[in-house]
C-alpha cells in the first residue's frame, strides 16, 4: 500500500485544479481583459483547464511504488520456483519466539486470558493471520489485535509519540476485511530479549572487545549495559504496554482491492516480459557508426 516517489494522479490533478482557480480569479479580476496581459493570463487560463480535463482521466489509477514492485517480483518467484529471500534480523527473531511472553503481558494488563490464535483466513484478495481477537469465534469478533514485541526500551518508548505506523494500520484494515471486526488494535510490548539472541550479541562483543575472557573486567561492565538494555523485569508491567486502536474504514478496505487488482495485472504483466526475455535471451543489435 505504499505510495510511489512524486505526486500521485489524484495529487497531481488537485494541483492543477488549485493553479487553474488562482489563475481564472487573477483574469477575472482585470479589470481591461482588451489589454495583452489579460490575453496572456486567459490563455494560461486555458492551459492548466486543458491540464485539469487531461489529469481528470486518470487521477483515479492505481499505481505502484518501486517497493511493492519488489515484493511482487518476491511472490513471482516463490509461486513460480518455490524460492523465498532470506530476510532476517535480530528483531524479527524478537518478534517471533517471544510472542507468547507479550501475549502473557498484554493478558495480565487487559485481565482477559487470550490464546494466540491460528487460523489463517482469506477472501478473494487478501489473506492473513490475525495475533489475538475479542468475540466468540474469529468472524464474528468485535476488535482484532496484533502483537508487537519491541526490541528494546526505545523502540518501544518511540511508540509514544508516534503510535502511527501506515504499515500496521493497513495491516489491521487487511484483519478487519477478513474478520468483519469494527476496532483493529496494534499493542506494543516490552518483554525480555530470548536468552539464544544475547548469548549471541555476548559473543559478538567478546570479539568487539578483544579480550582474554569474559572474567576481563571491560568485558563484564560492557555486558552489563547490554543486559540493562535487554532484560525488563525490573520495569513495572504497566509501563511496558501501549495499545494504539484504529476504527474500520470500508473505502480503505476498497482501497487495499483495489491495489491487489493492480499488483495482479503487473505480475502477469511481469511473466510475460521474463518468458519473452527467456525466449529471446540473444538479441540483435542494430549498430550505428
Amino acid at each position: 500500500m505504499t505510495n510511489p516517489k512524486g505526486k500521485t494522479p489524484l495529487e497531481k490533478y488537485n494541483d492543477a485544479v488549485e493553479e487553474l482557480l488562482v489563475k481564472q480569479k487573477e483574469y477575472n479580476d482585470m479589470p481591461n481583459k482588451e489589454l495583452k496581459s489579460a490575453k496572456n493570463k486567459l490563455e494560461r487560463v486555458n492551459y492548466y483547464q486543458g491540464l485539469v480535463d487531461q489529469l481528470f482521466l486518470s487521477k483515479d489509477d492505481v499505481v505502484l511504488s518501486d517497493t511493492c514492485k519488489s515484493y511482487l517480483i518476491q511472490s513471482y518467484v516463490l509461486s513460480k520456483y518455490g524460492r523465498i529471500r532470506e530476510v532476517t534480523t535480530k528483531q524479527m527473531i524478537k518478534g517471533t519466539i517471544s510472542e507468547e511472553e507479550s501475549i502473557e503481558l498484554f493478558s495480565i494488563l487487559e485481565k482477559v486470558p487470550y490464546n494466540k490464535n491460528t487460523e489463517r483466513i482469506s477472501n478473494e484478495y487478501i489473506c492473513g493471520t490475525p495475533d489475538l481477537y475479542n468475540g466468540t469465534t474469529l468472524f464474528d469478533s468485535t476488535e482484532i489485535i496484533d502483537i508487537k514485541s519491541s526490541w528494546d526500551i526505545f523502540t518501544f518508548l518511540n511508540n509514544v509519540d508516534e503510535p502511527y505506523n501506515d504499515n500496521y494500520y493497513w495491516q489491521l484494515q487487511g484483519y478487519m476485511a477478513l474478520t468483519g471486526a469494527k476496532i483493529g488494535t496494534i499493542a506494543y510490548c516490552l518483554v525480555d530479549t530470548p536468552d539464544s539472541l544475547i548469548e549471541g550479541e555476548k559473543y559478538a562483543l567478546l570479539r568487539k572487545l578483544d579480550v582474554v575472557s569474559e572474567e576481563s573486567p571491560e568485558f563484564k561492565k560492557e555486558l552489563k549495559k547490554l543486559l540493562a538494555n535487554r532484560k525488563f523485569g525490573d520495569i513495572p508491567l504497566q509501563d511496558r504496554l501501549l495499545t494504539y486502536s484504529i476504527e474500520r474504514n470500508d473505502a480503505d478496505i476498497e482501497k487495499i482491492y483495489q491495489k491487489v487488482e493492480k499488483c495482479r495485472e503487473y505480475l502477469f504483466e511481469f511473466e510475460e516480459k521474463h518468458l519473452c526475455f527467456s525466449k529471446n535471451y540473444r538479441k540483435k543489435l542494430n549498430l550505428v557508426a
